[in-house]
């Protein structure tokens, strides 16, 4: 289930990204999109968006 999660947070940031570009796209924006919970995504990435 970790992994699933880590895997639809990269997804769907790799898709904001394109859309958005790194300065269009926040943490909230990939939280929303993705359904994951606040700790999940600092949980596999602790240094936040710049990890991304």
């Amino acid at each position: 289930m970790a992994n699933d999660t880590r895997a639809r947070i990269l997804e769907t940031t790799g898709l904001l990204l394109r859309q958005r570009g790194y300065h269009g796209t926040s943490l909230n924006d990939i939280l929303s999109a993705s359904a994951a919970p606040r700790g999940s995504l600092y949980f596999h990435f602790p240094g936040g968006k710049d990890q991304l």
